[in-house]
């Protein structure tokens, strides 16, 4: 398999397996067709009579996931982040899946405060010459979010 189809399968397995999960848990999953940028699972929860908008990230043989944003361009995190984010982390050795749910507010603190302890601790040097680096989230980051399913609706 080529590294473009391997990574598109790889998102569209954590995009499968939250819809998964949400179905489990009571809500009425879908995928979106993939032409929508700000969301990849929209569900509706019968039960409390909520919709939600899901952006999903996964993750495999990796230590971190992408933003979608450089460092340069966190003043447009607000516009750019419109729902909550579900990090999927699948083990490269077993294939063991790990979920972390953050909500909207959550994620865009978590990328902020993580990125400006993260730029504080580059030299000068590297700070005056590449302001436009890719920010990321660690995995390690997230492990307080685990499973908290919850989080979706806050």
């Amino acid at each position: 398999m080529s590294t473009g189809a391997e990574k598109h399968c790889i998102g569209l397995a954590g995009e499968y397996l939250v819809a998964g999960m949400m179905s489990l848990k009571g809500w009425i999953a879908n995928l979106t067709s993939k032409n929508c940028p700000s969301f990849d699972v929209f569900a509706y929860n019968p039960e409390i009579d909520k919709n939600v908008n899901v952006q999903v990230k996964t993750a495999k043989n990796s230590r971190g996931f992408l933003v979608g944003l450089k460092h340069n361009e966190l003043d447009r995190i607000e516009e750019k982040i419109k729902g909550p984010y579900v990090y999927v982390y699948i083990d490269d050795k077993n294939d063991n899946v790990r979920y972390f749910i953050l909500s909207r507010e959550e994620i865009i603190n978590l990328i902020k405060d993580t990125d400006r302890d993260y730029y504080e601790r580059r030299t000068t040097r590297a700070k005056a010459t590449r302001e436009d680096y890719l920010v990321a989230v660690l995995v390690d980051w997230l492990e307080k979010y685990e499973d908290k399913w919850d989080n979706l609706w806050k």
